[in-house]
Parts: structure tokens; sequence; C-alpha cells
């Protein structure tokens, strides 16, 4: 491992280490619990894909006219990672991105579908992500979250969203999400397929290509810069910390409702 990336994994070893023991796994106990899981869970899904959009329009030319953009490295391994998050193939051949896979998971475990369905629709309606989230009425949390990465997106370096999403998203994932896996098919065999389809494709994923292409990405961006290396440290670890406070909300909310 090389030194900056050295760096990184030194930077966010506590905040990804919390993650990896938070206590939100061992209350997704009954199905009940992992319907309330799921409920809020989507709202991370859906400003993963805004997080990936974002830094594909800084690092690729996506309006007419289009002109060479960046650099070219950085560009096949943005474009590389949408292809997979954005228009996927699930084992019937069919072609979906991983929100509406995770929205397919969702109705297929009997969860409430209804206000992520709503948000994208106001979405669609006025862009205003913000005015969106209290229409639906989203928990305070939820909302936290959400404009934490809109902050990122907002904030406009494109090193500091790619290292956020690769380092807050992408490379914590497989870790996060094998123990819940062996969960499902352990405690709910049959009752979450599609969403184990979804965890298992993210796990591979992550783990095998994308983890990798957005830690290139990374560096790629930074460029051998002390003050860019810095600042894509601290966006890593102030993902990682926005994803503690939304387990934190998301299981003080399944232990509110009895799980």
């Amino acid at each position: 491992m090389n030194s900056a990336r050295t760096s990184f994994s030194d930077a966010i070893a506590a905040p990804r280490q919390a993650l990896l023991q938070h206590g939100l796994y061992a209350r997704l106990r009954t199905v009940e619990d992992m319907r309330l899981f799921m409920e809020h869970h989507i709202f991370a899904v859906w400003d993963f894909m805004s997080l990936l959009k974002a830094l594909q329009g800084h690092l690729t030319c996506v309006q007419p006219p289009w002109i060479p953009t960046g650099n070219a490295r950085t560009r096949r391994l943005v474009n590389e990672i949408v292809l997979g998050e954005e228009s996927d193939i699930t084992p019937d051949g069919r072609t979906v991105s991983h929100f509406e896979l995770y929205l397919q998971a969702m109705e297929e475990a009997g969860a409430n579908t209804g206000q992520a369905l709503a948000f994208v629709e106001r979405l669609g309606a006025s862009s205003h992500v913000e005015s969106a989230l209290a229409a639906i009425e989203v928990p305070d949390f939820v909302v936290a979250f959400v404009r934490h990465t809109f902050q990122v997106i907002h904030g406009g370096k494109p090193h500091e969203i790619a290292s956020a999403f690769t380092y807050g998203r992408e490379d914590l994932i497989p870790d996060m999400f094998g123990e819940l896996v062996a969960q499902l098919q352990r405690d709910f065999p049959g009752r979450f397929d599609t969403f184990r389809y979804y965890l298992d494709r993210h796990i591979e994923l992550d783990g095998d290509e994308h983890g990798e292409l957005g830690r290139e990405m990374v560096e790629l961006l930074c460029d051998g810069s002390a003050t860019r290396q810095n600042e894509a440290r601290a966006a890593a670890v102030a993902a990682l910390e926005a994803r503690l406070s939304l387990w934190d909300g998301i299981a003080a909310q399944i232990a509110t409702h009895g799980g």
C-alpha cells in the first residue's frame, strides 16, 4: 500500500471501525425491524446516486456540446462505476439502477415505499431536495444525512466528492454488509431475497471493482497535493461520521418501535 493510501486508512480507522461494530446490526431481529431499516436506508441509497452523478458531472462532459473534459483515466473510472450503479443487470436479465432494485426489495419485504416514491416524485417537479424531504416528513436524522451529502456535492471540489464517495460509501460496504447478508440467510430465509441480492451485488462490485476504481480516482484527483490529500481525508472522515449518525438514528427508531 502506498503512503497516500496508508494515510487514508489511518485517518478513517476509528469511525470505520465504529460503523462495522455498530449496535444497529444486532437490533435487526425481526421482519419489522428489517422493514424499518429499509424505509430509512433507502434515502442513503438515493443520495449515493446523487453523489456519484455529481462526481461524473465534474469529471466528464454531460451536457452538449461535448468537449473532452478532464483526465481520460478519471473519466473511465467514474463512467465504469456509473454503469454498474445506474444500469446493472439482474439475475433474470433485466436492467435496473440499484435504487430501483432497492425499491423492489422493499416491496418484496412488505416495507413501505410510499415516502421514497413521493420524495422522487416531488424532486421531479421541483428538484429542491430540502423541500421534498420536508414535505414527506422523514426523521431529522435522515434529513441530516442527506443534507451532509449535498453539502459535499455543492462544495464542488472533485477530490472531496470522490473521497466521500469512495471511503464513506464504496470502500465501506463489503465489510459493513457482509454479516447482514449472513444474518438474512440465517434468520429470514426466503423473506428478503431481492434485498440479499442487492447487498451481494454491492459487496461483489465494491469489493472487487468499484472500491479500487474509487481509490485510484481519489489519488489521481489529489495529484500529489498535500492540501488536496488533507481535504480528501477530512471529507472521508466526515462522510463516515454522517453515516454513524444515520445508524444511531435508525437504531433508536427501531428501539422505539420495540425491536
